[in-house]
């Protein structure tokens, strides 16, 4: 392989459970034994670097953002997210620096004679080959301190390879119910997949009655818990435009007056839970660069704020549940200021739609349903039908590019777009926006993750 496309023709050439969720959740088709044998034949790079695991429903980009600011001034820090908005090599950052696409190519390269003698019934999934490609590149760059964040689940999520110093869990909700389980005791139990034994657990705000599952699940390995509704205090939350300043008690330290550049109250708890997994392994900055690194940080297509040389304000956000919906309309609601909210949304099948739409309904003057751009399963029509039950004037455009066009055409300066549900709108959405007025706009993140 001698260019990108070549490189990332191979990589998807396998199994791909981010597109094709037709595959059973289970240890036949979801497991760590490929992983683990990947990495055994890129010689175990996981065994020069300590890790910090991070599952949940909502938040774990966020925490996992924060805590990399907040290490990479002292350490070479390695972080593997998902998905990318626009480019794979997003998933894959040292000192927040994407891998480049001659790394990626050179990667491949190298697998592809590992992958060629796995048996053909048990071939590693796109997923899992960009885990063990993302570990042996830390290990490349000398990274002391790997972030891992799961992309589903955690028990059977390929990162959970790692033997980390603490893992964390984010905020809690319903999604990817077709896989993890239909009540929110299942999905719990899935997420605590990450827990390893006389390992520090840190659980993030719950809204969902789960602390005790997880309280159970490390005590049983011996793990200490470290809960951020216990430890963390948030006091005197002010969100803007700009982003989130509030005070933070967290055990016997304070840290009055911190500033994090994205919004929603939400924001303020990611921080939170983010910087008491720290704590719990002794890693905590002290407070004035600890107020530093969070005032850095930035998240692409989540609350992200771009401004157009024309003064078109557009919000892309990917709330594609419930929860994470009703967390959006909230940060919106506080931190806008606004004459009009226009809405432009798409929802991939198997979504719960209806609990997502009737958030944005909600708040939207105007509802534009279109469609993701994705090889997953839709279902445009009847996303629809459902937005029309719940507003009646809910237009459907199903090219994204003309969805955002009509927005454009019906509002003024004054208004605010906001384009959400799937990544897989968001995404296309942050090049066409851009492309509105190339040189003359300008982004900000707020992030609703």
């Amino acid at each position: 392989m001698h260019t990108i496309d070549q490189a990332l023709d191979y990589l998807y050439s396998f199994i791909n459970y981010e597109v094709d969720g037709s595959y059973a959740y289970g240890a036949v088709h979801y497991n760590l034994d490929r992983t683990v044998e990947l990495l055994a034949r890129l010689g175990n790079p996981e065994r020069h670097m300590d890790f910090i695991h991070v599952a949940g429903t909502k938040g774990k980009g966020s925490v996992c953002a924060i805590m990399d600011a907040c290490l990479r001034p002292s350490f070479v820090t390695g972080l593997f997210t998902s998905p990318h908005i626009e480019r794979v090599n997003e998933r894959i950052q040292v000192n927040g620096v994407q891998i480049d696409d001659g790394e990626i190519i050179s990667y491949m390269n190298k697998v592809r004679p590992f992958i060629a003698a796995f048996p053909e019934e048990s071939l590693p999934t796109t997923f899992e080959i960009l885990t063990a490609v993302a570990v042996y590149h830390f290990f490349r760059k000398g990274v002391r301190w790997s972030i891992l964040e799961t992309g589903m689940g955690g028990r059977f999520d390929s990162t959970n390879f790692c033997t980390p110093s603490v893992s964390v869990i984010t905020t809690i909700s319903f999604d990817h119910m077709d896989k993890l389980g239909t009540t929110i005791g299942e999905i719990a139990g899935e997420k605590a997949g990450i827990i390893k034994p006389e390992t520090p657990v840190v659980v993030g705000f719950q809204r969902y009655d789960v602390r005790n599952l997880l309280r159970e699940k490390a005590s049983s390995l011996g793990s200490p818990v470290y809960e951020a509704g216990e430890l963390c205090r948030l006091e005197d939350v002010r969100v803007s435009e700009s982003g989130t300043r509030f005070n933070l008690n967290l055990r016997d330290r304070s840290f009055p007056d911190l500033s994090i550049p994205l919004v929603g109250r939400h924001q303020a708890e990611n921080c939170a839970t983010a910087l008491l997994a720290l704590d719990a392994v002794g890693l905590l900055p002290d407070g004035p660069s600890l107020r530093e690194a969070v005032g850095k940080v930035r998240i692409p297509a989540r609350l992200e704020c771009i401004r157009t040389g024309t003064g078109r304000r557009f919000l892309l956000d990917s709330a594609h549940n419930e929860d994470s919906a009703r967390v959006l309309v909230n940060a919106v609601l506080e931190g806008y200021d606004y004459e009009r909210l226009v809405v432009v949304v798409g929802i991939v099948k198997g979504k719960d739609a209806r609990g997502i739409l009737t958030r944005l309904c909600s708040v939207a003057d105007t509802l534009i349903v279109t469609e993701p751009v994705t090889h997953k399963d839709l279902d445009t029509g009847e996303v629809y039908e459902t937005a029309r039950n719940l507003k009646s004037d809910a237009v459907l455009i199903p090219d994204i590019g003309e969805a955002i066009s009509f927005a454009v055409d019906n509002t003024g300066p004054d208004d605010i777009i906001l384009i959400t549900g799937s990544f897989y709108i968001t995404s296309p959405a942050r090049s066409i926006t851009g492309e509105l007025d190339k040189n003359q706009g300008e982004r900000t993140d707020g992030s609703a993750d």
